[in-house]
């Protein structure tokens, strides 16, 4: 009886544990798989600055990177995502109401209060919860997210059935 509790009491802790929200901080390294129209790649980002103002690096296979940049008043209280495509190099600096894989803390505290969020005049109805994500979908269009239960960092996770073709997924978190 005793290996059969100290067995379930190690199964919990270990559940425990596994549930867990992978935390993001600068210098964390996000790797997502992208697919638009049939072709796949992979990007990876990295967290380069985190204190205001928020520096996405992205890298494609090593060959060409850049940075997205956000500003506090984005993370704050942007109302849309910005999907341009990276060029090499190049410094994005999205506008105050945009964001990139991440949504606003604005956005976050309605999608827990209210149950739902408007985000490119789109209104996204929180689904379900499924560990650490919070699955949302588009009313009255085909798209689902699904984003990290985080107030702190509201990483869009995965994105399936995007009107623009764009489908992505997070892969590992280092």
């Amino acid at each position: 009886m005793k290996r059969v509790t100290c067995l379930l009491i190690f199964s919990l802790f270990f559940l425990h544990g596994y549930s867990q929200a992978p935390v993001v901080k600068q210098g964390t390294t996000l790797k997502y798989i992208f697919s638009l129209h049939g072709q796949t790649v992979p990007i990876e980002f990295s967290v380069l600055h985190l204190t205001d103002t928020l520096v996405l690096g992205w890298k494609i296979r090593g060959l060409a990177g850049g940075t997205y940049i956000m500003v506090p008043a984005a993370l704050q209280h942007a109302v849309k995502m910005n999907f341009i495509q990276p060029s090499p190099d190049v410094a994005i600096n999205l506008k105050d109401d945009e964001t990139f894989m991440i949504i606003s803390t604005d956005a976050f505290r309605k999608l827990e209060k209210e149950h739902a969020f408007v985000y490119d005049n789109t209104v996204y109805n929180l689904k379900e919860r499924e560990g650490n994500m919070l699955h949302v979908t588009a009313k009255d269009e085909t798209t689902e997210w699904w984003i990290l239960n985080n107030p702190d960092f509201p990483l869009v996770c995965r994105i399936k059935g995007s009107p623009f073709g764009i489908d992505c997924s997070l892969n590992d978190v280092k």
